[in-house]
């Protein structure tokens, strides 16, 4: 055992000493990445945009760095901030975005909230008081993009409620989008599924109508959001764009025939929202057999509540 023992002193002493080396290894990994984002942002000052694409490999571990930078009074400089944080899910983006939602630029405002919206879980989120204040700050502040107005769904409350009634009646006709590959529709839409989503039963009969009847883009608009549609009754009546053949493009190159139609789109929607277990493979791009469709019909019937 004393041999032992002797044999095994010089790895535990390495180890040892590795452990003590490693508070000062991450504060000097640190200051140079926070020298990296430094001579970046300074290039960007510049005009330069190389050193920002290079940042972009440390991932997550600019973040603690670019705070200061959404603070510059360079529009630029604070995009290329924004766009950073977007590329990332780590939740301490989020605290920094939620900063940006109030940007002077209602481009920086808009892309921050879409970033809070891909990237963040919604339910995480809504255990942030302070991002839900800075939502309402932003939509008062003239920010009607999709993704600000959607977020607010997840933050119940009077002065919500109040910051949505008053976006409504200054939108009038306005038009919004959630991104690039979402339909344009009006802000009232918008609207109508986080009032919805919060309990207001006449934003939801709206919905039901829309669901129903509505326009192509409003009915496409709306299963592209599922995730914030939770009423049985709209999700039921969703279910109807299974039987709708009318073509919405996206998914197939330019020129590329077939086009793919509601109904195909509606599949993967419904699949995923539901967590449908079913027996072919999902794709943003193809056309669904009548059969595939037919079983997507036959499962949402009885994983939703009549």
């Amino acid at each position: 055992m004393p041999f032992i023992r002797a044999r095994w002193r010089p790895v535990l002493l390495a180890a040892t000493l590795l452990l003590s080396l490693q508070p000062m290894l991450g504060a000097t990994m640190n200051d140079a990445i926070a020298t990296q984002v430094d001579a970046a942002f300074a290039a960007a000052r510049q005009g330069r945009y190389d050193l920002i694409s290079e940042l972009g490999e440390q991932g997550a571990n600019a973040i603690p760095h670019l705070g200061p930078y959404l603070q510059d009074p360079n529009e630029m400089v604070r995009l290329q901030a924004v766009s950073l944080l977007a590329a990332t899910t780590d939740d301490r983006a989020a605290p920094l975005l939620a900063k940006a939602l109030t940007d002077a630029s209602q481009d920086l405002r808009a892309r921050a909230a879409l970033a809070l919206y891909e990237q963040h879980d919604p339910l995480r989120l809504a255990q942030r008081p302070e991002l839900g204040a800075a939502l309402r700050a932003s939509v008062n502040q003239g920010n009607d993009a999709a993704a600000a107005v959607l977020l607010l769904g997840y933050f119940p409350g009077k002065d919500t409620l109040a910051a949505l009634a008053a976006l409504t009646a200054r939108a009038a006709d306005a038009k919004t989008e959630l991104a690039a590959w979402t339909p344009v529709v009006p802000v009232s839409l918008v609207v109508q599924i986080s009032q919805s989503q919060l309990g207001d039963a006449k934003a939801r009969s709206a919905l039901l109508h829309t669901s129903l009847n509505g326009p192509l883009a409003e009915r496409r608009f709306l299963l592209s959001v599922l995730r914030e549609i939770d009423a049985p009754e709209l999700l039921h009546a969703l279910a109807q764009t299974l039987d709708d053949t009318q073509e919405i493009g996206g998914g197939a190159p330019a020129g590329a025939e077939p086009k793919r139609r509601l109904c195909d789109l509606a599949v993967v929607a419904l699949t995923r929202r539901l967590k449908l277990p079913v027996q072919f493979e999902l794709s943003d791009t193809r056309r669904f057999s009548p059969a595939e469709i037919a079983s997507v019909r036959q499962l949402m019937a009885g994983a939703l509540p009549r």
